[in-house]
Order: structure tokens, then C-alpha cells, then sequence
């Protein structure tokens, strides 16, 4: 009598471990899905001339290479010099994951700023900037800027970005978000889906701690 008693609480007991199992697959499941869409923006993850570099010659080109392929659609690139010129030279080129533009000569030594926006695989815009010096010795020619301006480089170089084309997303649109903010909006809504899958895969095992440890039928 004792032996089936055992047997037919550890029935119940078995089929409850099922269901958690199944309801913690579920869980993590639906998690990784919506994990996946939140980190699709693209992200930059390398440039020519490299973030942060002290050149010692003028470059011609820029290069901006992104782990995904980037849609032709009206990308903006433009480099602002520490004068407040614009230096870039005619209309920004695809070639998959890599954007580059023609830059003119560059006569006055100092903090260059490139300032990018594209339209990501997803079909979010994306911006961001990348920062390169030249140095003194390195100044070569008259150059002839693109446009004119002065004061900040990086305020110029976010209105170049924000007047050089509407946010595709639809029509009515104002125009791109600031800088860099689809990948910050990418990794933080990523972070709080983990953060969930986490917790419930807490409450989960704390249920099967429950479970295993509540005492049988009695004898």
C-alpha cells in the first residue's frame, strides 16, 4: 500500500515537471525571437580612417564598413574639419556592407569629424560619427570645401547629417534621430528581453525546487 501511494504522488509530480519543462522552452523560446529583431540595426564596425587616429597624410576617401549590408537608400556622409568647412567630395558610394565619399584636400591641420547616416538591413536609419586628426605636418593643398560654416565641428557635423535627407521610415517624418541612436535603442530593449528570460527562468527553477521538495500523499 505504501509503494503505490508513493507511486501515485510521483505521477502527478512527473507531469507537473513536464508542464514546467515545456512552459521554461516556451519562455526562452519567445525570448531569443524577440531578441533577435532588437539587435538587427547595424552596427559600424570599422572605418578608414580608424576612430581616434592621428593621420600623418591627407586621406582622399573615407571608408565606413558595417556588419551588415546597407541599403542605398540617400546615405549621408560628411566630413567637417576643425574650421567648420565640409570636406567631403560628391555623393556617397554602397558596395554591401561598405560606405565610402570622395574627400578633398584638407589645408588646415587639427580634429575632422565623419559624420554618417544610413539605412540599416532592417530598414531603420542609423547615424554615428568617427573622429581622426591630421596633423601638422600633413597639410597639403588649398582645398576647396563642399560648404561653408564655422564653430563646433561636431554641431556642424550633426546638422550636415540631420539636412541631408528626411527619415525614410515614412512620409510626415521630421527627420533622423540623434546620433547613434538606433544601436543604443537596439542594445538596451536586447538587455531587457535577456533580463526577462533571466527572471523567469528563475521563477521557473524555484517552482521545480518547490515541487521536488513538497512532501508525498500520506501513507
Amino acid at each position: 500500500m505504501t509503494v503505490r501511494q508513493h507511486g501515485a504522488a510521483a505521477g502527478p509530480r512527473s507531469r507537473l515537471l513536464v508542464r514546467v519543462a515545456v512552459l521554461m522552452l516556451l519562455t526562452l523560446t519567445a525570448g531569443i525571437g524577440l531578441a533577435g529583431p532588437a539587435a538587427a540595426h547595424n552596427v559600424l564596425i570599422g572605418s578608414d580612417p580608424a576612430d581616434g587616429a592621428t593621420l600623418q597624410s591627407a586621406p582622399t576617401t573615407v571608408k565606413l564598413t558595417f556588419d551588415q549590408p546597407v541599403q542605398n537608400f540617400q546615405p549621408v556622409v560628411t566630413v567637417i574639419g576643425p574650421d567648420g568647412q565640409r570636406y567631403e567630395s560628391g555623393s556617397p558610394q554602397i558596395d554591401s556592407t561598405v560606405v565610402s565619399t570622395g574627400v578633398n584636400a584638407l589645408p588646415v591641420a587639427g580634429a575632422y569629424t565623419i559624420a554618417y547616416r544610413i539605412v540599416s538591413a532592417d530598414g531603420h536609419p542609423v547615424q554615428g560619427e568617427v573622429h581622426f586628426s591630421l596633423a601638422d605636418g600633413a597639410v597639403a593643398g588649398s582645398g576647396s570645401s563642399s560648404a561653408g560654416g564655422s564653430g563646433d565641428p561636431a554641431a556642424t557635423a550633426s546638422a550636415a547629417v540631420s539636412a541631408g535627407s528626411g527619415d525614410p521610415t515614412g512620409p510626415g517624418a521630421t527627420g533622423p534621430t540623434t546620433a547613434a541612436a538606433a544601436p543604443v535603442a537596439s542594445s538596451a530593449l536586447s538587455g531587457w528581453v535577456w533580463a526577462a528570460i533571466a527572471v523567469a527562468a528563475m521563477l521557473v527553477a524555484a517552482a521545480i525546487v518547490v515541487i521536488l521538495r513538497r512532501p508525498g500523499e500520506r501513507e
